[in-house]
C-alpha cells in the first residue's frame, strides 16, 4: 500500500499528535476490535476500540473518524489512563468542532483485585489531535470502587454544554451488587 504524505510538516504532526490525518481506504488492523460505531452527522461515523500488539496483549484504546464505511479521515491511539495497565475507548460522542471519547482502563491484570477507571478524551473533529483530557467518577462513590458503562449511545452522548455519562460503580469486593450512577461532565472538561 502507498501513502503519500506533504513532507516534513505531516510527519511532524504525525509523530507529534499519535493521529493520522491523511485519508485511507483499508479494513480496520486485524489487532483491532471494536467496541462502537456511532453516526456523528456529516456523513462521518466515530469507531472506538482497542487494539493489540501482535500476541494480543498490551491493549490500548483507539479511535477512527470514518466518512464512509471504507474511508478513515484519521485514527488516533490515545494513551492510557493515569494508573491503568491496559484500557479500550467504548463510547463516543460529538459537537461540529469536538469528538468526545470514553475510555474505561483497569489498574490490575487480575480481575477480581482490578479497578476500571473512566476517562473522556476530547478529539479535534477535524485532526483527530487530543485536546484535553478529563477522569471521571461517579457522583456517590465514596471509597475504592470500580465503575463501568454498558453499551450503548444512551450511555454517553453530548447534550448542550454537556456529555452525559450513565453506568454503574461497585466495590471491588462486591462487584455483585453495584450502584447506578449518573453525570454531567462539561464539554470544556474543565473541573
Amino acid at each position: 500500500m502507498k501513502i503519500f504524505f506533504a513532507p516534513a510538516l505531516a510527519i511532524s504532526i504525525l509523530c507529534t499528535t499519535s493521529a493520522w490525518a491523511q485519508s485511507f481506504n483499508t479494513p480496520l488492523p486485524s489487532n483491532v476490535s471494536l467496541y462502537a460505531k456511532a453516526g456523528i452527522g456529516d456523513g462521518q461515523q466515530c469507531l472506538v476500540g482497542v487494539q493489540t500488539d501482535d500476541d494480543g496483549m498490551n491493549e490500548k484504546p483507539v479511535a477512527y473518524l470514518q466518512k464512509s464505511s471504507t474511508s478513515a479521515i484519521w485514527h488516533a491511539s490515545l494513551p492510557l489512563p493515569p494508573d491503568t495497565y491496559r484500557a479500550r475507548a467504548t463510547h463516543c460522542a460529538a459537537t461540529p468542532t469536538t469528538i468526545y471519547v470514553l475510555v474505561q482502563g483497569d489498574t490490575q491484570p487480575e480481575q477480581s483485585l482490578s479497578q476500571t477507571l473512566l476517562e473522556v478524551v476530547a478529539l479535534n473533529r477535524a485532526t483527530g489531535t487530543i485536546t484535553a483530557t478529563k477522569a471521571i467518577e461517579p457522583p456517590n462513590a465514596s471509597d475504592a470502587h470500580t465503575a463501568w458503562i454498558e453499551a450503548g449511545d444512551e450511555h454517553f452522548s453530548a447534550q448542550g454544554k454537556d456529555l452525559i455519562v450513565t453506568g454503574k460503580y461497585a466495590p471491588p469486593s462486591n462487584r455483585d451488587d453495584p450502584q447506578d450512577f449518573s453525570l454531567r461532565v462539561p464539554q470544556n472538561l474543565l473541573p
